[in-house]
This record gives C-alpha cells, structure tokens and sequence, in this order.
C-alpha cells in the first residue's frame, strides 16, 4: 500500500466539505448553481472513498471519513458561516476525534 491510497481519505474529506458548503450556498436548494458543486463535491468524495476501500477496512475508513468531515465542516460553519462556538460543541468534536482515533487504533 502506498502512501497516496491514504492521502485518498483526506482529499475526500476536503470534497465533502466542499459539498456541504455549497448545499449551505444552495439555499434550501433554491440557487442552482452550487447544486453543481454539491454534486462535484459529493461525487467526488464517494468515488475516493471507494477506491479507498479496495485496501482498506469499511469501518475503520468510514469512521475517519465521516469524523474528520463533520470536524471540518463545523470549522468551516465557523470560519465562514460566523455559526458560535461554546463548551458543548468543543467536547463533542473533541468525543468524535478520539472516537476515530480509538477505532484507528482497533485495526
């Protein structure tokens, strides 16, 4: 396995995020043209995440996926979107990264 099969998960993260900023864009899906991006993104990020999962295990892929996207798209609320930040929402990102890093280490 080579080094860039893994740099596959985190590009496909960038593409969720991508996604999910532009179905924010959308409008309720009122404004067409961040559909476009919204689909790119999403398409973009299941196709790597399938060639991903040709070396390696559902589980463990799944959880850092989907850990480190919703990490990144609340940095992205925050940094773009102005959304607030208060205690509660620091621990339970703070729950899901050690959540991922604990599955990691279970592989």
């Amino acid at each position: 396995m080579e080094i860039g099969q893994f740099l596959l998960i985190p590009v496909a993260v960038i593409c969720e995020v991508f996604g999910d900023s532009c179905m924010k864009l959308s409008n309720g899906f009122q404004r067409k043209l961040p559909l476009v991006g919204v689909v790119l993104g999403y398409g973009a990020a299941f196709y790597l995440i399938s060639l991903t999962l040709q070396w390696l295990p559902l589980g463990p892929v799944y959880a850092v996926w989907t850990g480190l996207g919703i990490a990144l798209t609340a940095v992205v609320g925050v940094l773009l979107w102005h959304e607030k930040v208060n205690a509660k929402k620091v621990v339970g990102l703070v729950a899901i990264i050690v959540g991922v890093a604990l599955l990691k280490l279970g592989v």
